[in-house]
């Protein structure tokens, strides 16, 4: 290429494209679609000539170049069109859109059946609510202990006691040629006996206050007897010191009849899904007599016979809880305790004979009216199933200076005497069967 030759620049011009909104029938419903119209084909643009050369050569001549093909427009139909076309170039025009027609509504969809996989014995509710006559399960298999219905309940109990006092000495073994006392103090002790317990009571509906009556019975007896043997002597602990010192045959027998009357309200408590407290308050009578008779013959005795009882009937309030911890399957644990203050007469007669009954040597006794501690506490476990609990347990009672046994102390002053405070005390194994309706 030649210094000073020029080339021409060519711009070619573009083509616009404007849109119409036409109306078009899409299943029946009228839509709107916007449809390319293409404006008529711009006229070829010229190149006008450069400015002539600075190195003073002659322009070149201007070239004309050739028009732009256009595409095709397929007709459209007759239904298509607007009714006049806007020019070229103009904006699209959005037209009012028509209101479309209503769908038919749609078939409801039928869901597949759902296959019940819940377990056996779980289809049932657990804790159905209480009905006429019958009781509301409740958490922890705590029937009967916290029924949530009211009504009547029952239990009885299968008592298996031994008795316990104090002041029940009657006899010394010793040597007959020594003034030293050697030998151990020889008491009676109370039989292993059975007695019974039975309540009566009454839930005030779903408040869970009851109203209880309970009766216990109680019987047992003791005897023993001691014989001195070769060189030996026997010395007695309940006769009048100075008259019947020495003997050689000792004989003691002994019974205890308990008779208990309780009534009390309470209001049971449910602390958790294992665990019911019931608290109540009330009344105790007690009767609880007990001969106490000893036996001497021989040396300074002919057919002795020492009598000393004691009688104690009294009344008072009394205190108590129970507690039922459940477990698996009904099984669970079981704790009482209860105590109370019982305000009464005491009657401690003491009577002396000697002679086969024909010399008498005492003739009294300590008569009291006193104030008697009382308090008892029980541990087990059971079974229990809706309306029905079976208990087995071990029961301790306690009954503080019941005893106020009188004894002369010297051979010559016949007003030296002293009184004998013991307790009494029952304990052993229990068996409680329960029943609510």
């Amino acid at each position: 290429m030649r210094w000073g030759s020029w080339r021409y620049i060519v711009v070619a011009a573009g083509s616009t494209w404007g849109g119409v909104m036409l109306p078009a029938t899409v299943s029946g419903a009228e839509s709107v679609a916007l449809l390319p119209v293409l404006p008529a084909a711009a006229p070829s643009a010229v190149v006008p000539p450069l400015l002539s050369s600075p190195l003073g050569l002659s322009p070149a001549q201007p070239e004309t170049l050739p028009p732009v093909p256009m595409a095709p427009v397929p007709p459209l139909r007759p239904a298509q069109l607007p009714a006049a076309l806007p020019p070229p170039n103009t904006p699209s025009v959005l037209l009012p859109p028509t209101r479309p027609a209503v769908l038919p509504p749609l078939a409801p969809t039928l869901d597949p059946p759902v296959k019940d996989l819940t377990p056996p014995g779980f289809a049932a509710d657990p804790y159905p609510p209480a009905g006429p006559g019958g009781h509301a399960e409740v958490p922890g298999h705590l029937n009967p202990a916290a029924p949530a219905g009211g009504g009547p309940f029952v239990s009885a109990e299968l008592l298996l006691f031994r008795p316990r006092r104090g002041a029940f000495d009657f006899v010394i073994p010793g040597t007959a040629a020594s003034l030293a006392t050697t030998g151990p103090v020889e008491s009676l002790n109370y039989q292993l006996q059975p007695g019974v317990r039975a309540e009566l009571g009454y839930r005030f509906g779903a408040s869970g206050w009851d109203a209880l009556a309970g009766y216990t019975y109680f019987h047992s007896a003791a005897d023993r007897t001691e014989r001195a043997g070769p060189g030996e002597v026997l010395f007695p602990t309940l006769t009048r010191p100075g008259l019947t010192d020495n003997v050689t045959v000792a004989a003691a027998v002994a019974n205890l009849e308990y008779n208990l009357y309780d009534v009390s309200l309470g209001r049971r408590f449910v602390v958790d899904d294992h665990l019911a407290l019931r608290a109540y308050g009330g009344l105790r009578f007690a009767s609880i007599r007990q001969d106490f008779r000893a036996y001497y013959d021989g040396l300074d005795a002919r057919r002795a016979v020492v009598s000393a009882a004691s009688n104690f009937q009294g009344f008072g309030p009394v205190l108590g809880a129970e507690a039922v911890f459940a477990g698996w399957r009904g099984f669970h644990l079981y704790a009482r305790a209860s105590g109370g203050l019982l305000t009464g007469q005491s009657d401690n007669p003491l009577a002396e004979t000697n002679n086969a009954g024909q010399t008498t040597y005492v003739n009294s006794g300590y008569n009291v009216r006193q104030v008697v501690p009382v308090a008892s506490v029980g541990v087990g476990g059971g079974w229990q199933y809706r309306t029905v609990s079976v208990r087995v347990g071990y029961e301790i009672t306690q009954w503080y200076n019941l005893i106020q046994q009188p004894r002369f102390t010297d051979d010559v002053a016949q007003g030296a005497v002293v009184t004998r405070p013991a307790n009494l005390s029952l304990e052993g194994l229990f068996v409680q069967v329960g029943l609510a309706f």
